[in-house]
């Protein structure tokens, strides 16, 4: 039996999850708000929108969102290989730090350049919570718990959108859209202390066990003690089939998640053919449901592919048929648009945002076996870059195929994209296994 101090940084992690999501999550609920679209679109608060307006408020929204991915996707490249040679701690801290300045700064301005600017801003801090969640992670557990520590991990983000849901609306209702950015800010700035108070890595933590970290550490690469045998530059990395596997989990599902996520308020409330209608008052009760599945869906898949291969499975295959089976639960949301039933479109919603945060979890939980400790954030960096660069295309049409087609041919991007997405993967890679580590040389593993 051994002792539990690891699971304390996983309560860690699952905060700053949560609140890095309030800060990126505001945005999307704030939208919905008439006075935020006329203040935005430079009208007089008076004004009465048109459809015209809203097509353009649409288009902005989608350069805003694609500056955002953007520097979110730069940032994740920066971050990662910032994160691997200034540790986990520091690196973390640094991204805490931009994204609440950036919050702040979202409370105080008005034009579509000035958005875009901030979310750009906001967007590189932000980038950092993965790559050093990853990293931590790495650090702190074995590689048979990996999964089930980032299915925990993962239900932040959802917990965050949850958290959003229910607390941007009501101070949108009672002050106005700008109080909810700086709402958001002061829980970065909070998070920012707490982690710097809190986390440590592994061997300068006096509170963890002897017993423990022999746990932790069991079955790990052999590296020198400055970890350099293990750090791989971006380079070296993009030679492994690993790295192309892991970038194309994130290439194929952040496009979708961000859909779900910037654009989700504003169909629910602008969908006409539903038998109920949503406003500020009642929007955190769908939410709740969608994102409370999430959750579950994050953690399930994660124990599913521990509980696989504590059966006898091999990585490879726990891994793949865990994301076959959420890549096939995200197919019937091709048929929302064509859904009258309020019930139906939040079960579908659901149904597909927990089998992505199932995929998403075994993406991220693939990337701590795949490579060594010493690169993990930097290849989880170039997955996030990617990954973030195809989001800020699809972003940037986003708000011209809604506007100009409806929400349906988004929607049926969405449904096929992980299937593929799990077709390219076993191409790149038929058998998951972690890159080997030559002391004299670093030579890609054919």
């Amino acid at each position: 039996m051994h002792e539990n101090y690891r699971w304390r940084i996983i309560a860690l992690l699952f905060l700053a999850t949560t609140i890095n999501y309030v800060d990126r999550q505001a945005l999307s609920f704030v939208m919905t708000d008439a006075i935020f679209k006329k203040t935005l679109l430079g009208l007089p608060p008076d004004t009465l929108l048109t459809n015209e307006h809203l097509k353009q408020f649409r288009i902005q929204m989608g350069l805003i969102d694609s500056a955002f991915k953007a520097a979110y996707a730069i940032g994740f490249l920066l971050i990662g290989w910032l994160i691997d040679r200034v540790g986990t701690k520091k690196g973390f801290s640094i991204g805490i730090a931009v994204w609440s300045v950036a919050s702040i700064a979202s409370g105080f301005i008005s034009t579509v350049g000035q958005f875009a600017l901030v979310r750009a801003v906001l967007g590189l801090g932000e980038s950092a919570n993965f790559p050093s969640a990853m990293k931590a992670i790495a650090e702190w557990f074995p590689k048979r718990e990996r999964s089930t520590a980032t299915g925990i991990l993962n239900a932040g983000s959802n917990m965050g959108v949850i958290t959003t849901a229910l607390l941007v609306p009501y101070l949108m209702q009672q002050f106005g859209w700008r109080a909810s950015f700086l709402i958001s800010a002061v829980l970065g700035v909070l998070m920012l202390v707490i982690w710097w108070i809190s986390y440590s890595n592994p061997k300068e933590t006096g509170a963890l066990s002897k017993s423990e970290y022999q746990y932790i550490t069991e079955g790990r690469e052999v590296t020198d003690t400055s970890g350099l045998k293990s750090r791989f530059s971006w380079l070296q990395l993009s030679r492994y089939r690993q790295t192309w596997a892991f970038c194309f989990g994130k290439i194929f599902a952040d496009p979708v998640w961000f859909f779900y996520l910037t654009w989700l308020p504003d169909f629910m409330l602008t969908n006409n053919q539903l038998d109920r209608k949503l406003d500020l008052k009642n929007f955190g009760i769908p939410f709740l449901i969608i994102y409370v599945v999430s959750d579950i869906g994050s953690i399930f898949f994660g124990w599913l592919a521990t509980q696989l291969m504590k059966n006898g499975w091999t990585e490879n295959k726990a891994r793949k048929v865990t994301m076959l089976i959420c890549a096939l639960a995200v197919t019937p949301i091709y048929l929302i648009p064509s859904v009258h039933s309020f019930t139906g479109v939040v079960a579908l919603l659901a149904l597909a945002t927990a089998a992505h945060q199932g995929w998403s979890t075994n993406v991220y939980a693939m990337s701590t076996t795949l490579f060594p400790s010493g690169s993990v954030a930097t290849a989880t960096g170039m997955g996030g870059f990617l990954g973030g660069m195809t989001s800020m295309v699809v972003a940037g049409a986003t708000g011209y195929v809604v506007a100009s087609f409806g929400y349906k041919p988004m929607f049926i991007f969405a449904s096929c994209s992980y299937l593929i997405g799990l077709i390219v993967i076993h191409l790149v890679m038929p058998v998951l296994r972690s890159v080997e580590i030559d002391n004299e040389q670093l030579t890609p593993v054919a």
